[in-house]
């Protein structure tokens, strides 16, 4: 980033956290996406159109097909690129761990799930004998041990995951980003919910905030729903998600999700990376240096990407889906997130 960039935003960082902007709550109510999402102007939303513009820059040169900056629940600024639309689904690659490990959170909620809960106790047959010590906490903190095998080239997926891969660590002693290990919370939510995690979440969570049958779709392999990629997904739908969990897992006056769950899913999981919470990455260490510490995002491949700030009311999302334009080309994802803050009007805000 620019110098100036990153003086200007540290210094709104420095604001909020010194309570001189009312951020966090307050400037503007929070407008539900019922049944459509609003959209508001800029300055409305405490925004400088001059500051989105070169949000706008920065996705048409690093190849993005969505950009949408949402505040206070309306929509400020949207861009879609090339042969891209509203009504499109994206691939958004890991972006879909998020979405895994809410699923989990809702069956730990319904006691049906614990996060000591082991592997042994639900799917006794995993294979070798260590694997069944994995508890549901260490596949969501990405601490299993599992074998770190790219699934790309694998067409049985999870038969492999459960019955082939071996176990490189042991449980809980190594933190390593692995879909082969994750792979297995896919199988444990079917077993114990009767359903897969894609069913689960559309009844409980994707029709009640608005999210429509045609707005997604979700890739399986041998019957079992992806957990760790394969979400398909518009940029408004994704949208709808990070406002869900930005309000605590509320939905106008559901608690859909449980407020505590949230807050722990976000959080730091484990102390070998502070940065990953449950399938969620967290700023608490300071990943985006000019990002609030409360902020947390789900990242995908290629930057599908969704950042969501409680402190500024704010959600940002970027997609590209699979473009093969995209593949092998190098961005910095926190110069974007970096570049909404900079378009936060503080002295618009400050005369609130």
């Amino acid at each position: 980033m620019h110098a100036a960039v990153s003086s200007r935003t540290m210094f709104v960082v420095a604001l909020i956290l010194a309570g001189a902007l009312p951020a966090a709550r307050g400037a503007e109510p929070t407008a539900w996406p019922v049944p459509d999402w609003q959209t508001a102007r800029p300055a409305k939303l405490g925004l400088s159109v001059d500051g989105l513009a070169k949000v706008r820059e920065w996705h048409e040169k690093n190849g993005s097909k969505t950009g949408l900056v949402v505040r206070h629940g309306r929509v400020a600024a949207e861009w879609y690129f090339g042969d891209a639309a509203a009504s499109k689904k994206y691939l958004v690659f890991s972006t879909s761990k998020s979405f895994a490990s809410t699923a989990a959170g809702l069956l730990v909620s319904d006691g049906k799930l614990k996060l000591e809960t082991t592997l042994g106790q639900v799917l006794p047959d995993v294979k070798p004998d260590g694997k069944r010590d994995v508890t549901v906490k260490q596949l969501l903190s990405m601490t299993s041990g599992v074998h770190n095998k790219p699934l790309n080239d694998e067409p049985k997926v999870f038969s492999y995951a459960l019955y082939e891969a071996p176990m490189d660590y042991p449980p809980g002693s190594k933190w390593d980003y692995n879909n082969c290990g994750l792979a297995l919370l896919s199988p444990v939510i079917a077993k114990v919910s009767g359903q897969e995690l894609d069913q689960l979440l559309d009844k409980r969570i994707f029709q009640p905030i608005g999210i429509r049958r045609d707005d997604w779709s979700w890739d399986q392999v041998e019957g079992h729903t992806l957990p760790y990629s394969g979400l398909h997904i518009t940029a408004r739908s994704l949208a709808r998600f990070g406002l869900l969990f930005l309000n605590h897992g509320r939905w106008q006056d559901q608690q859909l999700v449980p407020a505590d769950w949230v807050k722990e899913a976000t959080a730091p999981s484990q102390s070998m990376n502070k940065a990953y919470g449950y399938l969620w990455w967290n700023n608490s260490t300071g990943r985006w240096p000019t990002v609030p510490r409360d902020a947390y995002a789900s990242l995908g491949h290629l930057d599908n990407d969704m950042l969501v700030v409680p402190s500024l009311d704010l959600i940002v999302v970027r997609q590209v889906g699979d473009d093969p334009a995209s593949k092998g080309k190098k961005r910095d994802i926190g110069q974007l997130w970096a570049l909404v803050i900079e378009a936060i009007d503080t002295t618009g805000m400050a005369h609130r």
